[in-house]
């Protein structure tokens, strides 16, 4: 598989369902290079790999893409060592990768199904930008018949606050420049980040402080 049919495998998981995760099509991707790969020695394989997860970074250079590459890479290779065969190399590493990409499928469930307990009656919480994952939790919250209102900061409130108001969640957009002087009004603070922003560190670091 060429960079050109790499890439548009990878689009067209994208495509085929818009709420799958980039990491997962990712991960999907690198699944089926993994199957197609032609590749001689065990070397030659993770090499290929690896150069296959860059490609995908150069099309989308998002932090799940390259960490989720790195882990599936990481996770496969754990014992594909044991093997001195090839073909059996392969067929261990490619059973692996089916293992890792059923389990980082199920991850957003079960972060919902895990953090959705923290939310309590008449909570106010706060989110920043759009996040699946964030949305997963609260849904799970409301499903569990839990009253609370969200707080949208500016930063692509819509689509937050528009599946937000379908769920029948009372929602608020905040300005960015006024989340300091309105922290002490919320309870919590959701925010899924593989690598979160300078200010938005500061701002969980003081919620901490003052909670």
């Amino acid at each position: 598989m060429d960079d050109l049919k790499l890439v548009e495998y990878f689009k067209a998981q994208m495509l085929k369902d818009p709420d799958m995760a980039s990491a997962v099509a990712a991960i999907r991707t690198l699944l089926e290079f993994l199957k197609r790969d032609q590749g001689e020695t065990i070397l030659g394989l993770r090499e290929s790999l690896t150069a296959a997860t860059d490609c995908l970074t150069r099309v989308d250079s998002s932090v799940a893409v390259s960490s989720g590459g790195e882990l599936f890479l990481r996770f496969i290779s754990l014992t594909s060592l044991e093997h001195e065969d090839l073909s059996r190399c392969k067929k261990v590493m490619e059973e692996r990768g089916e293992l890792f990409l059923e389990k980082i499928s199920m991850s957003r469930t079960k972060v919902a199904k895990l953090c959705h307990t923290f939310i309590k009656d008449g909570a106010k919480i706060l989110t920043h930008s759009y996040s699946r994952v964030v949305l997963r939790v609260l849904e799970k919250a409301a499903a569990e018949k839990k009253r609370f209102s969200v707080y949208v900061t500016e930063s692509q409130p819509d689509a937050m606050a528009e599946a937000l108001r379908k769920l029948n969640v009372p929602v608020t957009v905040v300005l960015d420049a006024a989340v300091g002087l309105a922290l002490i009004r919320w309870h919590c603070v959701l925010k899924l980040t593989t690598s979160p922003s300078m200010l938005w560190q500061r701002v969980l670091n003081l919620f901490v402080f003052i909670h």
